[in-house]
């Protein structure tokens, strides 16, 4: 477990409201939760953030870290780092261009996807699979909560990690490149990631190998749902729709 300490947690335990049921307890692969007193308690140099604890809880003690949505417009250019299974979670009705309209409403000013990296990151992957023909299993760095709990559960396994960096990373380095090619000192850009996901907000906070992330902070998917659907209800986004400023999509020889 050694070297795991120093790992960011983005699921925080609310004392004040755990009942000390034991469901998160039972429920997490790494051991990492005690219950103390009558309530739940994280050992942090185990929990990989993989979630399985905030779903279990009956009393919604455990919540997801996220930054504070006015933290946006400390920047110039606003960019909404969007995965595609944000426009999954809404009804047939609500269209991508309603969506994207009220993103840019609520004071973004640019939108990105996430799977656009996709595009560099396979030849890469493919590249470094040939390289590497002779090491088996090799296993996906993309997921940061399968790579966290290698480090801590599965230490030998470190050198079968594919060392490809994951599209939501170079999705973010794209986009900064891009802006600052069109005369945007990069300071000026706040790149903000839009999940659910716990393990990739913790690797976003504190990423493995390198001083900081070119994600500048993470919103909460169950915010940004609940603030589109609202407005899409309200009327928003049928003849009220903007025009969304993409950021061109990656090619492999960008």
């Amino acid at each position: 477990m050694a070297g795991t300490s120093y790992f960011h947690h983005a699921l925080k335990f609310r004392k004040d409201i755990c009942i000390g049921c034991s469901h998160c307890m039972t429920v997490c692969p790494c051991e990492a939760i005690r219950i103390k007193k009558g309530k739940a308690s994280l050992l942090e140099n185990r929990c990989v953030d993989c979630g399985q604890c905030y779903k279990a809880c009956p009393v919604g003690a455990i919540i997801v870290e996220q930054d504070d949505f006015s933290r946006i417009f400390e920047f110039k250019n606003r960019v909404a780092l969007v995965p595609t299974v944000l426009i999954g979670q809404f009804p047939e009705e609500v269209t991508q261009l309603q969506m994207y309209s009220v993103l840019m409403e609520l004071g973004f000013t640019h939108i990105f996807e996430v799977e656009h990296g996709v595009e560099i990151v396979k030849p890469a992957t493919e590249e470094y699979l040939d390289k590497r023909s002779s090491t088996k299993p090799l296993i996906s760095s993309y997921c940061p909560a399968i790579v966290r709990l290698i480090q801590v559960k599965f230490p030998t396994l470190t050198n079968n990690l594919v060392l490809v960096k994951p599209p939501l990373d170079i999705s973010a380095t794209y986009i900064r490149k891009k802006l600052m090619d069109q005369g945007d000192p990069d300071e000026l850009t706040g790149v903000f990631y839009i999940t659910p996901c716990a393990a990739k907000i913790a690797a976003i906070k504190s990423p493995v190998g390198e001083e900081t992330s070119p994600i500048t902070g993470v919103i909460n998917m169950d915010f940004i749902f609940n603030k589109v659907y609202t407005a899409v209800k309200q009327g928003f986004g049928g003849q009220k729709t903007c025009q969304v400023p993409h950021i061109q999509p990656i090619s492999a020889e960008a």
